[in-house]
């Protein structure tokens, strides 16, 4: 019996860009509703919202239900509590949130949080970077949590350690740290080189997106020079020479595609700690042996 030879066509390429532009679409369309309340209505608060919700809704909807997305702000053991910040990203099985405000921003503990964000419609002040990049250096310097073994593996919520480091970063939470820009037409990209360039890398953001132009990040200074790239998506453990470079892209869709897989990468390789609630309690409350009576 003869059988005839069927022929096996090549598996489809996923067009991946393609599956983000309804969520690109929701951001723009937020970002054109801002326009419209910052020069109508004269409301620049409710004009911020609106590119804030979006983006966060974005990453709420990508990330669920592994992770916990929100507004607000971080608090660690000591009860030091960061200033606001457009989204915050922690872990979404052991209860991430100390407390939720009546605007529907939240407290989240600081052992749970992997990274938070700022998020803006457009570059309207010459000082936003510089501003962020403040209240992070405020953060990883006020802020307190222990540090996770770079041996550290974590399975089904404990874990162990093994021989050898699992990462070359000197522990396995670092915090992460981002920007977005929808609109870059008032940017000057002098000078943002000058400041990121000239900053410590500790305090400044892991990278910044500008939807309509490309991401700014950190990379190795001699394999630049060589025309080679070499991304340090953790600036601040770098100890050979880097510069700041923005990556030009073409189309929003695609930024923002690689703007989410950045942040996939850092959440894929971080571990957080569970969170010790009697450390907290006990800076809550007086457990004076005096308050304790006998019944």
């Amino acid at each position: 019996m003869i059988f005839e030879t069927m022929e096996l066509k090549p598996f489809n390429t996923l067009p991946i860009f393609e599956y983000f532009r309804h969520d690109l679409e929701k951001i723009l369309m937020a970002h054109r509703l801002s326009g419209s309340i910052r020069k109508d209505l004269k409301n620049i608060r409710a004009s911020g919202d609106e590119v804030e919700l979006a983006v966060k809704d974005f990453f709420a909807r990508k990330l669920f239900p592994k992770y916990h997305v929100c507004d607000g702000h971080i608090v660690d053991k000591n009860l030091k509590v960061s200033p606001q910040y457009d989204i915050v990203i922690s872990e979404n099985e052991k209860n991430p949130v100390l407390f939720n405000l009546s605007d529907k921003s939240e407290l989240v503990y600081f052992e749970s949080t992997y990274c938070f964000a700022e998020v803006k419609s457009s570059f309207y002040k010459s000082d936003l970077i510089e501003s962020f990049s403040n209240n992070i250096a405020r953060t990883k310097n006020e802020l307190v949590r222990d540090d996770i073994s770079p041996a550290y593996i974590e399975t089904s919520g404990s874990g162990f350690y093994v021989e050898k480091p699992l990462t070359k970063l000197p522990f396995r939470n670092p915090l992460f740290t981002f920007m977005t820009f929808v609109d870059s037409s008032q940017c000057d990209a002098h000078k943002i080189g000058n400041y990121l360039n000239k900053e410590d890398n500790r305090n400044l953001p892991n990278f910044i997106c500008f939807l309509d132009l490309g991401i700014v990040f950190n990379v190795n200074k001699q394999l630049f020079e060589e025309e080679k790239v070499k991304i340090n998506l953790y600036p601040e453990f770098e100890t050979e020479d880097n510069i700041w470079v923005l990556f030009q892209m073409e189309g929003e869709h695609n930024t923002l595609t690689y703007q989410y897989m950045l942040v996939l990468e850092h959440l894929n390789s971080t571990v957080v700690s569970p969170v010790k609630n009697r450390e907290y309690t006990k800076n809550m409350f007086d457990f004076s042996f005096s308050n304790f009576h006998k019944l």
